[in-house]
C-alpha cells in the first residue's frame, strides 16, 4: 500500500472542519439553521432571507457530507415556509405554501448535491496535485513534505528514520533499444512492487526519471537494511522479461541524530546511491548518522 496519505481548491479544501470535528460542525449548522429561522420569524415574512439558509447547508454539506446536508436542506425548507406561516403570510389557498416547501427543498437538495460534486472534484484536484501521472506515487514536491514531518516527529520522540534512494541501473538501455513506452511500464512496475511492499507509513516518491525515494519511519540500520535488500530483490523478479539487464542500486542513511533540514536528509541519502553506483551498482549502500 502507498505511504500517503491538489491552488483555489486546495484552499478551499483547508477551510473544511478535520473529520474529528465532523460532530461538531453539524451541531453548529443545526444551531445557525434554528437562529436564521427564529430572525426569519422575527422579522416577518415582508422580508425574504430564504437565501440565507444556505449557509447552515452549506457547512454541514462541506464539513459532515451529503446526507446531513440533504436533511438541513429539507428541515431550511420547512423551516422557513412554516415560520412565515406562523407570521401571518397570506395565501388564497393551502396549495400555495406547499408548493412553496416543495420548490424551495428541491431547490435547496439540488445545492447540496452540485456542492458535493464540487468538493469531490476539488478532493480530486488535491490528490492528483500530489502524485506523479506516470506512476501514481508521491511527486518530488509531496514526498519531500512527507518526508519533512516524518523528519519533525524523529526530532520530537527520538527514533532512528531511514531514507533510501533507490535508481534503475541501465534504465537508459531500455529507453534506448526498447522505446519509451517500454520505459513507462518498467517505471510503473518497479513502483507498483515498491508501494506494494512497503507499509501504509512508509513514504515513496518518484524524485525524476528513474530515481524514487524512500521515508521509513521509525527505522534502524538493521531493519533497513533487511527491508530495503529484500525490496531490492522483489523489485528485480517483478521486471518484465525484455527488462532483465535492468538491476537496482540503493542509498540509504538511517538518522539516530536527524539532521536539521529535509534538503540534508535528502542530499545524505542521495550521496550513498552514488556510493552504490560507483562501486559497480546492483547493490544496497546503508549507513548511519
Amino acid at each position: 500500500m502507498p505511504g500517503r496519505l491538489t491552488k483555489t481548491g486546495q484552499v478551499i479544501l483547508e477551510t473544511a472542519t478535520p473529520k474529528a470535528s465532523a460532530l461538531g460542525a453539524l451541531w453548529a449548522s443545526i444551531a445557525l439553521l434554528l437562529a436564521i429561522a427564529l430572525i426569519d420569524y422575527l422579522i416577518g415574512y415582508e422580508i425574504p432571507i430564504m437565501v440565507v439558509y444556505l449557509v447552515p447547508v452549506f457547512v454541514a454539506t462541506w464539513n459532515v457530507g451529503r446526507t446531513p446536508g440533504m436533511v438541513l436542506a429539507v428541515a431550511s425548507a420547512v423551516l422557513s415556509v412554516g415560520g412565515d406561516q406562523l407570521a401571518g403570510a397570506p395565501h388564497r389557498t393551502w396549495l400555495i405554501p406547499v408548493t412553496m416547501l416543495v420548490l424551495w427543498s428541491v431547490l435547496f437538495v439540488v445545492f447540496v448535491l452540485v456542492l458535493t460534486e464540487l468538493k469531490r472534484a476539488l478532493e480530486r484536484e488535491q490528490e492528483l496535485a500530489r502524485l506523479d501521472a506516470l506512476t501514481t506515487v508521491n511527486n518530488r514536491r509531496h514526498f519531500e513534505e512527507l518526508a519533512a514531518a516524518e523528519l519533525n516527529r524523529a526530532k520530537r520522540n527520538g527514533r532512528p528514520l531511514t531514507v533510501a534512494y533507490v535508481d534503475l541501473d541501465n534504465f537508459k538501455q531500455v529507453n534506448d533499444q526498447l522505446g519509451h513506452g517500454a520505459g513507462d511500464t518498467l517505471l510503473q512496475a518497479v513502483a507498483g512492487t515498491m508501494q506494494h511492499r512497503l507499509r501504509i507509513t512508509d513514504a515513496l516518491g518518484r524524485m525524476g526519471g528513474d530515481e524514487f525515494a524512500i521515508c521509513l519511519p521509525e527505522t534502524g540500520v538493521a531493519a533497513a537494511r533487511t527491508v530495503l535488500d529484500d525490496l531490492r530483490h522483489q523489485v528485480v523478479a517483478a521486471l518484465p522479461e525484455n527488462c532483465r539487464f535492468v538491476t537496482i542500486s540503493i542509498g540509504a542513511v538511517t538518522f539516530v541524530k536527524p539532521p536539521m533540514t529535509v534538503q540534508e536528509l535528502l542530499h545524505r541519502a542521495d550521496e550513498m546511491l552514488y556510493a552504490a553506483k560507483r562501486d559497480g551498482k546492483d547493490q544496497l549502500k546503508v549507513e548511519t548518522a
